[in-house]
Formats: C-alpha cells, structure tokens, sequence
C-alpha cells in the first residue's frame, strides 16, 4: 500500500473506531451491544421466562438470554434479552454507580424526568413510570440498582424479582 493510500485510509479507520465506541448498549438495544459495556464475565445463559416467574401455563414461557459483563469501573452489570434480542431489563452491582445515560439509553429522558419529578431520598430512588422502571440504591463503594421496560418484558416474566 502506498503512503498515499495509508494517509487516505487512517481518518476512515479512526471514525470506524470511534463510531465502534460511541455504540451503547442498554435497555431497548440488541444484546449484542452490551459487550460495549465492558468484559463478559459469565456465559450467556438462555431460560425460559416461565421458568422464573413461576408460572404455570406453557403458553407463557417465552424465551429470555441473559449476560453479565464487568465494566472499566468494576460495575458487575447483568443485561436480560428477550426472544427478538432486545434488551428489556437489567441489573447492577458495584463499587461505583454506573453510567446510567448508557445503560437506560433512550429510556433515561423519561427516567430523569420521572426522578426529578419526585422526592428521592437519600440512598434510595424508586422511580416507576409507563415507560421505565428504575430502583437504584447505594452509599459509598456498594451500589445496586435493576431498571426494565414493562412494554418489552417478555409473558411469564416477572421483572420485580430481578436481584442485583
């Protein structure tokens, strides 16, 4: 390749790359995405939403993929996909908070709406609108949190049991 073509060829790979990195995973994004947020740390695991609400009806179970990766910071962060890919609910744990614009990534407008709206107290916030559910806890060095969409929850699967 001549020096010509290689100057030609560096700005296109720099805007691949940075376009690589502005990508973010969250909810309402593939889960293919959530490698974007950091190391995966568990394999991802494939269930059944009946198998985790409890419910009886067969009809119910709908497929739900689960992965959990580690973030730069040391945020453990659990992503739950249901059958089209997308994610529609997840968890954290850590000594950091996360950045949560990344993880809520449309959904973090109405979320900020919502939690400005309200009166939070101090190492709690609740936050439960139509379109976002976000519970988020934590004092220094330990923060938790698990926020879903309920239009993207999959039947049979029941979100308020997520643990961090």
């Amino acid at each position: 390749m001549s020096a010509r073509a290689l100057l030609l060829a560096l700005p296109l790979g720099f805007a691949l790359a940075l376009a690589s990195v502005s990508a973010q995973a969250g909810l309402g994004r593939p889960l293919l995405d959530a490698a974007q947020d950091g190391k995966p740390v568990a394999q991802v695991q494939r269930f059944s939403a009946q198998a985790v609400s409890g419910a009886t009806s067969a009809a119910a179970a709908s497929a739900v993929t689960q992965q959990t990766v580690l973030t730069p910071q040391g945020v453990t962060v659990t992503e739950y996909a249901n059958a089209q890919g997308t994610v529609f609910a997840l968890t954290w744990k850590g000594p950091f908070k996360p950045d949560l614009q990344q993880l809520l990534g449309s959904y973090f407008a109405p979320y900020l709406k919502a939690a400005n709206a309200q009166t939070q107290q101090l190492n709690l916030s609740m936050v439960k609108t139509g379109d976002i559910v976000v519970n988020v806890a934590g004092r220094m060095r330990g923060f938790v949190g698990v926020a879903w969409v309920p239009t993207l929850v999959p039947a049979g699967f029941d979100p308020s049991k997520l643990q961090p």
